[in-house]
């Protein structure tokens, strides 16, 4: 009898045994794949700051500048007016209207893998619905002030210049839409502008509020990205600082 129950132990220890290797491989193994999520997410999000400073920093400002040269021009009806198509410059891109494209697929092939739970096993805190969510809820508060300002300003605008003052060129370089046949006298597009200055002016104050909003909104989006780069900076492999990626950002992109 001692002799079974000494055989009997050392067969179950040597099961435990296997199930504790197991586990301990499963464990190991999920590790591995958490952290590897976890390292491609920061580099993610390190992208979607970039993306939503450039917007804030560069395209916003452009904007606000521009919507102050049009205040400028709407509250002096007698303002002289040297260069025509500069203004129309400024009218057609003070209505610019980016937003941050924020990319997800990290967060996409956690929630269709499952995967997740193993991300929250390392990092419990995480709140990655809240960080993608939150931008949809900014920008419809930004959508409930945005007035008709845009579509006027477009009316207004001859059309042969869209090709160069769409607010798409930017986005191909080097290349102009084909112009589009209208009046080439630029002073009577001016005169039209200052026909429907009332207009204008109530609407052009709206927009510098959707503006306003647009800046608090990209600002908060960029620190919640910030805050979450900053609990993932263990998994963060780039070696640039997210300081200096920011300025590398704000630079004007080489055509």
């Amino acid at each position: 009898m001692r002799r079974l129950a000494a055989e009997f132990t050392i067969i179950v220890a040597g099961i435990l045994l296997a199930l504790a290797v197991d586990e301990w491989r499963q464990d190991r193994g999920e590790l591995r794949i958490a952290n590897e999520y976890l390292s491609d997410l920061a580099s993610e999000l390190r992208g979607n700051l970039c993306t939503v400073e450039r917007v804030r920093v560069r395209q916003l400002q452009r904007k606000m500048e521009n919507l102050q040269t049009v205040l400028q021009f709407l509250n002096d009806p007698a303002a002289p007016v040297e260069d025509p198509a500069a203004l129309l410059q400024a009218f057609a891109r003070s209505t610019a209207g980016a937003r941050p494209w924020l990319v997800d697929n990290q967060v996409q092939a956690l929630q269709n893998s499952g995967n997740i739970r193993f991300v929250r096993k390392l990092q419990p805190d995480l709140n990655l619905a809240g960080l993608y969510g939150g931008p949809a809820v900014l920008f419809s508060q930004v959508d409930r002030i945005q007035g008709t300002y845009p579509v006027v300003v477009n009316e207004l605008i001859p059309a042969q210049l869209q090709g160069r003052f769409s607010q798409l060129s930017g986005y191909v370089v080097g290349e102009v839409a084909p112009a589009v046949a209208d009046d080439d006298d630029l002073t009577r597009a001016i005169e039209g502008i200052r026909a429907r200055r009332g207009e204008l002016l109530g609407l052009a104050r709206n927009e510098a509020a959707v503006a306003t909003a647009k800046w608090y909104a990209l600002a908060r989006i960029k620190r919640d990205l910030e805050d979450v780069l900053e609990s993932l900076a263990r998994w963060d492999r780039s070696p640039t600082s997210v300081a200096d990626q920011l300025v590398e950002c704000r630079a004007p992109r080489q055509s």
